[in-house]
């Protein structure tokens, strides 16, 4: 597992027992089954670490900011 799959298994780690993520086409999952395909970087897992790391680089670059003021 590379530093930034970590990072996304830890916050999903954070999530409540019981919790789900809608995914698109995928539906909704749980939150134990996000964590297995983290760990098991299938297509679902890669999905979970780019919606992630989109969410970090615009985080990163002051875009997410200028969205909620504008």
């Amino acid at each position: 597992m590379d530093d930034f799959q970590k990072l996304v298994y830890t916050r999903l780690q954070t999530l409540p027992k019981g919790y789900t993520i809608s995914i698109g086409d995928f539906g909704d999952i749980s939150k134990e089954e996000a964590l297995d395909h983290i760990v098991e970087n299938d297509k679902i897992g890669k999905v979970l670490i780019q919606i992630d790391r989109e969410y970090f680089d615009s985080l990163k670059s002051g875009e997410f900011y200028n969205d909620i003021n504008n």
